[in-house]
């Protein structure tokens, strides 16, 4: 049975791509540079923003680190008033009540953090890790290690849950479980040990108390 959860932020906890794509469709916008809605949502859940945006400036041949910054200026736009998915929250307590332990390990910045205030998330959190500690970027399991680490969490009851193949490789190179939150029904990571399409189906995982 899992006793901790090290949990993704965008995709996971919070349904934030409506405004990651409209920020990348703005990106994409300004620079008059066509792009396909569904394969670029596909992509950026299966691979990653920063993948999308460096074949933006392979096509444009311009400098991906330009393209990120102004993708982040528009993205603090659009980005004001993301919700957590269905049973997030509760999942996160439950997971509280029966003894186990909740984390955050996402490569957005400390916005994350406000956002899980907001939504009453953050007192169940033992510890949340950003892109402001500037640890690899996964699925390098440098952060998970940290996380591992400092809380002298057990590997063999510990789990990564994220919503596209990189957390669960993230998680695994960490030599921890990796979950994958299978919200689209892509099956983009058959390799992950566990697969649930709702965030409540973690639940029976956690360890009861006594």
């Amino acid at each position: 049975m899992l006793q901790a959860a090290i949990w993704d932020f965008d995709g996971t906890l919070y349904d934030t791509y409506s405004g990651i794509m409209q920020a990348l469709q703005a990106l994409a916008a300004e620079y008059e540079l066509p792009v396909e809605r569904q394969s670029l949502y596909r992509l950026i859940k299966e691979d990653s923003v920063k993948t999308a945006i460096q074949q933006f400036g392979q096509t444009l041949n311009i400098s991906p680190t330009l393209l990120s910054a102004r993708y982040h200026e528009i993205e603090r736009q659009t980005q004001q008033d993301p919700q957590p998915y269905v049973g997030a929250l509760a999942t996160c307590q439950a997971i509280i009540d029966q003894g186990g332990q909740n984390y955050l390990m996402t490569h957005r910045d400390r916005g994350s953090e406000r956002f899980l205030a907001e939504g009453g998330f953050l007192p169940l959190f033992g510890e949340c890790v950003t892109s402001e500690q500037n640890f690899k970027r996964k699925p390098d399991p440098e952060a998970i290690n940290y996380l591992v680490k400092q809380h002298q969490l057990d590997p063999a009851t510990t789990v990564m849950i994220g919503d596209r193949p990189l957390d669960v490789v993230a998680g695994q190179n960490a030599g921890i479980k990796g979950c994958f939150f299978d919200v689209d029904q892509f099956h983009s990571a058959p390799m992950a040990d566990i697969i649930i399409r709702t965030l409540p189906e973690i639940i029976p995982y956690f360890q009861v108390n006594d």
